[in-house]
């Protein structure tokens, strides 16, 4: 029997989209905008895909991937 394996989606992973906190000119994007930034709640890692995320090594959520990441890989 296989394992089960973290979603970056399950309700137990905490994952947050973030917002931009400066003027369009500064950034492209409109204050309060998301960004396209995933940060992970546990270590404070972040990337434009939660996939990609370098999170510490001690981070509980290193191993959360999304469900297409585990089939490819």
């Amino acid at each position: 029997m296989s394992e089960r394996r973290a979603s970056f989606s399950d309700p137990d992973t905490h994952f947050q989209l973030m917002r931009s906190r400066s003027p369009v000119h500064v950034d492209g994007f409109k204050k309060g905008e998301p960004t396209g930034v995933v940060t992970c709640l546990s270590c404070w890692r972040s990337a434009r895909n939660s996939d990609h995320i370098c999170h510490r090594w001690d981070c509980p959520q290193k191993h959360a991937r999304s469900r297409w990441y585990w089939r490819q890989h």
